[in-house]
């Protein structure tokens, strides 16, 4: 969404409402495509003060993803907040307003980018898949035998099994 700017600009103190919802149906970030479950809505304002154009504003959606330990899919939700200045003086300024046109709609995404994790987990008790069987162990149990030896300490192991 573009947003004009020219309404505020050179007015200390006037600001513009924003209250719009980002029409995406899937959000590329990092070379990943995730469909997007609940629509990315933005609220907050944006005021020209002295340092400039400042945005106070709330994010708010989710996503389908994956999670990294189970491999079932979950809604991720999120909620950003966004609270930035833009100055004429600042080089970023000219790559998101145009013609006193600021485009929110960089900004959002750049924003939901940066706020994802790493990895992605459905619950912090995830208990993952079964590394030998491959069974998801937050739903059933499994009779494998984990015996995971420490490679380092293989040599160790093998003088043991001489006694």
């Amino acid at each position: 969404m573009k947003i004009d700017l020219s309404k505020i600009k050179g007015h200390r103190g006037r600001s513009i409402e924003v209250n719009y919802v980002e029409n995406l149906s899937v959000l590329e970030v990092n070379n990943n495509s995730y469909v997007v479950s609940k629509p990315i809505s933005v609220t907050g304002n944006i005021t020209h003060d002295s340092e400039g154009i400042i945005l106070k504003l709330l994010v708010r959606g989710a996503i389908k993803v994956t999670c990294d330990r189970c491999l079932e899919e979950f809604e991720h939700e999120f909620i950003i907040p966004i609270d930035e200045i833009l100055n004429e003086a600042d080089e970023d300024y000219s790559y998101e307003v145009e013609d006193d046109k600021l485009d929110l709609t960089k900004i959002v995404i750049e924003n939901v980018e940066l706020s994802l994790p790493m990895k992605f987990v459905c619950s912090p008790d995830c208990k993952g898949l079964c590394p030998i069987c491959g069974k998801n162990l937050n739903h059933e149990k499994c009779d494998c035998q984990i015996k995971e030896v420490d490679p380092r300490l293989s040599v160790l192991n093998k003088l043991l099994q001489k006694m």
